[in-house]
């Protein structure tokens, strides 16, 4: 079994101390073999939330994989190094952590997108060099292992076309996603058959909240199971609010109730 806890939309720079402690804590409690942000660790990608984001990367109880998000890039008000250098910062500040991450094992392979664009700030997009990388990743798969995609941008905005239809053409399992602050999990079917789970996260700390509360995602992955858990921040720790499961049939993701085979907690 493999555990992933994904984050989104930190925001350091509008984040509350006591969210971010109980964050680390319910993370340590849990010990996920990698932890997954999708983006948007900073408010205002200014040099001192960046310091901010890596110092609680360093506190976490494992690796993280990290792309960027709009909020990542270099400021509008400062129009040339966001159009010539606007993920400076990004690489600066988060040494050893590439825009393009990739991590394996015989279990998993979770693969990351940078979905962001400088001059396309709330919808962002992936550029054909995007698909190509992810081709050629792929390649590489062990051959059981679950196929996960994260980027910030929900795929809706950030591929042209049938933004899912690629994704399950390429047998991904999971997409994982940020941006709209919202804790999201759908079951998506492909056209031509196949499918894959759609999860987006709320907020993890920030206090830039709409819909929802703080939160983040707990997946556990084992074979042709998967459990969704939703952790949600009660005021004083982090809780499970909801879980999704889903199996895998005939080579096709099906969402199914509380089934027998239940991941311990």
């Amino acid at each position: 079994m493999r555990v992933l806890a994904h984050l989104s939309d930190l925001h350091f720079g509008r984040t509350d101390p006591k969210v971010v402690a109980a964050l680390l804590a319910d993370l340590e409690r849990h010990r996920p073999h990698q932890v997954i942000i999708s983006g948007d660790l900073t408010q205002r990608a200014r040099s001192h939330q960046f310091a901010e984001a890596r110092a609680f990367l360093e506190r976490m109880p494992a690796p993280a994989l990290v792309v960027p998000g709009n909020h990542d890039l270099s400021p509008l008000y400062r129009p040339f190094s966001r159009i010539f250098r606007p993920r400076a910062k990004f690489r600066h500040h988060l040494p050893g952590h590439d825009e393009l991450p990739v991590w394996t094992d015989p279990e998993v392979m979770v693969i990351g997108l940078d979905s962001t664009r400088s001059l396309r700030w709330k919808s962002g997009a992936l550029k054909g060099a995007h698909l190509d990388h992810l081709e050629e990743t792929l390649d590489n798969a062990p051959q059981h292992a679950a196929r996960v995609v994260f980027l910030h941008h929900p795929p809706s905005t950030a591929f042209s076309g049938h933004p899912y239809e690629v994704l399950v053409e390429h047998g991904i399992d999971l997409v994982l996603t940020g941006h709209v602050h919202h804790a999201h999990v759908e079951l998506i079917n492909g056209v031509q058959g196949g499918s894959l789970v759609l999860v987006q996260a709320t907020t993890a700390c920030s206090t830039r909240l709409r819909e929802d509360s703080n939160g983040y995602c707990l997946v556990r992955l084992d074979g042709n199971h998967m459990e969704i858990g939703i952790q949600g921040w009660s005021g004083e720790v982090f809780h499970t609010v909801r879980h999704h499961w889903f199996e895998k049939y005939a080579g096709a993701w099906r969402m199914i109730p509380r089934p027998m085979h239940v991941f311990p907690p």
